[in-house]
């Protein structure tokens, strides 16, 4: 049995716990490291590793550095230098703020942070080795800050048992690398994997030509720009007219962070899905500059999510500016969007034809429902029974179906001893269909396109179907 005295955890065992929150992956550390890089102001920015970032990971800057004494102070939990009190985070402009990276990447590695400052006349090297503090000396002085992060997670076998192959985080230090080369066009990446030159940054300050040649695309974008009151929005959306990309990618970045937000993306997607055909992907990089009074930013330990004082007003703003770019491509997708938006109401449902269904005529209830009234159970319009061959039988055994009615004709409602049974008639029509034409297929079979369809993909997707072209 455990004993139950209630005792603070030991630094290194809270160190250890805090890495299971930032450093999810080896693409965290490099993603942490480099925010700090942002944060000293750096231009230019290298990173190194191999193995997927395993076996080490190094990120050097030119950026103003660190005095011993902060040196000392950046391994130790909340330690920072972007905050001092609570209310900072109304106005935060830096990346980092919590204070745990360093100190949690130290504890599951090799870990060896070399800095120094402008006004110094040495620089300082600190050695730690799964949170243990080997050595302090003083190095040669140069510009910047050096950290070299060795054999991840040797200490946490049970943590590095559960990474991915060497390609799939390389795949993700890279996407991460070529996103913030994105946001960051005053600053210089290259990136090197295994000692190859894997990216450096473009020299374009145009959006979609930096997309295009960070990501090897060949796409045509349209680069937008909307602003009001505390919010601005900067994008470059592949058009739907030409192109072939055929996988969805939406990044976006509120105030040059990257975050994942489902505000923003269903925001995009309600405007742009109508507008690009089925075989399009959307493909966007959407920039957000907003008041940091309006953004909560501590939110995941990863910093990855956002949340928005005012979320209508961000969806509002994000479509407003959408459909004022793409209403001159599609009006009758827009005059179709600002109806929805504008009469949620029963009027505009439309109902399905469905062959060999009886259907009714549901207007007195529509109007009795848009009045603001509701409709009672009884009003509910059933179709009469048919018999249709999607139907079982209508007694009610132990294992069989009593066909009560249909809805609004796409809904099929059925009673059994345990309950009611609901399901789609569209669906289950379909089903038929499948089941009769595999019945008649006695093996599997494909038939080759009489035009082929030409499609890019992602450098990783691509690096991926390579490896595996053998097998196809």
């Amino acid at each position: 049995m455990l004993d139950s005295t209630i005792e603070v955890l030991p630094e290194d065992v809270a160190n250890k716990i805090a890495a299971g929150e930032i450093v999810e992956r080896p693409a965290a550390i490099v993603k942490e490291l480099v925010e700090n890089s942002l944060d000293a102001e750096a231009k230019l920015i290298g990173v190194r590793f191999s193995r997927g970032g395993k076996f080490s990971i190094v990120v050097e800057d030119d950026g103003f550095g660190m005095h011993k004494e902060e040196a000392l102070l950046s391994i130790k939990r909340h330690a920072t230098s972007k905050l001092r009190h609570i209310q900072d985070l109304d106005s935060l402009a830096t990346f980092g703020f919590r204070g745990e990276a360093i100190p949690s990447i130290a504890s599951v590695s090799k870990f060896r942070l070399t800095t120094c400052s402008s006004n110094d006349a040495h620089g300082t090297e600190i050695i730690i080795d799964g949170g243990k503090v080997l050595a302090i000396k003083d190095c040669a002085k140069f510009s910047g800050t050096r950290v070299i992060v060795e054999n991840l997670f040797y200490n946490v076998p049970a943590r590095r048992k559960f990474l991915k192959s060497d390609e799939t985080e390389s795949m993700n230090i890279i996407s991460l690398i070529k996103n913030l080369a994105l946001a960051e066009l005053d600053v210089k990446f290259s990136l090197f994997q295994n000692g190859n030159v894997i990216f450096q940054s473009p020299n374009s300050n145009n959006l979609a030509d930096r997309v295009n040649e960070i990501f090897k695309y060949d796409e045509n974008f349209i680069d937008f720009s909307s602003a009001k009151g505390d919010y601005t929005m900067d994008g470059a959306i592949c058009n739907p007219n030409f192109g072939n990309v055929c996988k969805k990618n939406i990044v976006v970045f509120v105030n040059n962070r990257l975050v994942k937000s489902n505000i923003v993306n269903y925001a995009i997607c309600d405007v742009l899905e109508p507008v690009f055909p089925n075989h399009r992907g959307i493909l966007a990089y959407i920039f957000l500059k907003i008041n940091p009074a309006m953004v909560d930013v501590n939110v995941h330990p990863m910093k990855k999510e956002v949340r928005f004082k005012n979320e209508m007003v961000v969806r509002g703003f994000i479509q407003k500016a959408l459909l004022d770019v793409f209403g001159k491509h599609d009006d009758a997708v827009v005059e179709k969007f600002v109806q929805e938006e504008a009469q949620p109401t029963f009027q505009n449902f439309q109902q399905p034809q469905w062959q060999g269904l009886q259907r009714e005529s549901f207007t007195k209830n529509y109007a009795t429902a848009s009045s603001g009234s509701k409709i009672s159970r009884r009003e509910i319009p059933f179709v009469e029974q048919k018999k249709l061959d999607i139907f079982p039988s209508t007694e009610l055994n132990d294992h069989d179906w009593k066909f009560v009615g249909i809805v609004f004709g796409e809904v099929a409602i059925f009673e059994q001893r345990t309950g009611i049974i609901i399901f789609n008639i569209r669906l289950a029509l379909s089903r038929v269909t499948y089941e009769k034409v595999m019945a008649q297929c006695d093996v599997t079979s494909s038939q080759q396109l009489l035009l082929p369809i030409e499609f890019s993909l992602f450098q990783a997707e691509s690096d991926c179907f390579l490896r595996f072209l053998p097998i196809f």
